[in-house]
């Protein structure tokens, strides 16, 4: 191998974070959105989807911290 290349492993745990900064900034991305909105449906689909969003970050954390206590106990 070449002094300038390494080798680039993806775990599981790396994954979940990467698509919770991906799920957080998608609510962000969303919550400008309903701010600017200007009609009633088009505000009602971006809550719904927002919500959805929401529910995505709770389940990545909830995976991230039974990793996370997989790593720490075993």
């Amino acid at each position: 191998m070449k002094p300038g290349k390494r080798e680039i492993t993806l775990n599981e745990y790396d994954s979940l974070l990467d698509m919770l900064s991906a799920e957080r900034a998608l609510l962000g991305a969303y919550c400008a959105a309903i701010c600017a909105a200007e009609r009633k449906e088009a505000r009602t689909g971006l809550v719904g989807a927002f919500s959805s969003a929401a529910e995505d970050v709770f389940f990545l954390r909830d995976l991230l911290d039974s990793k996370r206590n997989e790593k720490a106990g075993g």
